[in-house]
């Protein structure tokens, strides 16, 4: 049953973001089927976790909204107005993040810190390997200045537009984005359900929507390993012992791995290797 509900709350973060870029396009004078809408964001879902930053993931949306027929500039439209609705909720988002973890901060780090001191060391030595990781790669791999340009970016073409969509197209696309939000970080809930010894839900919720949005802000594919460092250290909740590999295990195939390898065989059996090639290694040095 756990899985089931797992399942229906993937297959609603899926609907809500085609319905999303459908509303998006229309508003930008274009018609996209809503079978080109789902398949463009599984393009996305799989280059996002394959590259720094999630850099792939809109150049990968593009490309599907072109090869579903959209003109090019209908397509830079749509992802303008997109912007605009979403990102009003990743503030409200971090926002709310902040107002749960900061006034308890210190609490929080006492509890973490007094909780296994051989855990702790271990967990705080794949920190800093995971940082050492980060600068290597920020400084060796990530071109420079691309997550600068990417921001710029989507917020010079969100600003050319907003005023030009309606007003209830971004108010559906904002609502369209906290279902899609919420349905995501409920599957960790969801997996533990009816659980006697389930960690607190808000734990759950808060940490699984925490973690979800990590990969923004850690520059390595899906979040680079810092991801499971944090998830296996109780942020998300403590499962006990012996279960909180395998929560791990189930979070991340329902919420990252069973939508990448839906894209990468979509994406590589209609337009081939080369082009999931060359949307992966968006981000990343080209050696000559």
């Amino acid at each position: 049953m756990n899985h089931l509900l797992a399942v229906l709350l993937l297959a609603v973060d899926c609907i809500a973001r085609a319905w999303r870029i459908q509303l998006a396009s229309w508003a930008a004078g274009g018609r996209l089927e809503f079978r080109d809408a789902l398949r463009l964001n599984l393009y996305g879902e799989a280059a996002s976790t394959f590259t720094p930053n999630r850099l792939g993931g809109e150049p990968a949306r593009f490309l599907g909204m072109t090869w579903s027929g959209l003109r090019v500039v209908t397509g830079l439209v749509a992802l303008g107005v997109e912007v605009a609705a979403e990102w009003p909720v990743f503030g409200i988002v971090a926002i709310a993040l902040a107002a749960y973890y900061v006034p308890d901060w210190s609490e929080a780090a006492d509890r973490f810190l007094s909780h296994s001191l051989a855990r702790d060391l271990l967990g705080i030595e794949l920190i800093v390997l995971v940082a050492l990781i980060v600068i290597w790669t920020l400084q060796r791999l990530v071109r420079p200045g691309a997550i600068r340009h990417r921001v710029r970016r989507q917020w010079r073409v969100a600003l050319a537009h907003v005023r030009r969509a309606p007003w209830w197209v971004l108010f559906a696309g904002a609502l369209l984005t906290v279902v899609s939000l919420a349905a995501r970080a409920l599957i960790l809930p969801v997996l533990v359900w009816g659980h006697p010894n389930a960690p607190p839900f808000s734990v759950m919720f808060f940490g699984s929507l925490a973690l979800l949005h990590a990969p923004l802000v850690v520059p390595l594919p899906s979040g680079g390993g810092g991801i499971e460092v944090a998830f296996l250290s109780g942020f998300a909740g403590d499962f006990g012992p012996g279960h909180q590999v395998m929560m791990l295990l189930l979070w991340r195939f329902y919420t990252t791995i069973l939508l990448t390898v839906l894209g990468v065989y979509l994406l590589v059996r209609t337009h081939g290797a080369r082009a999931a090639k060359d949307l992966f290694t968006v981000g990343w040095f080209r050696r000559r």
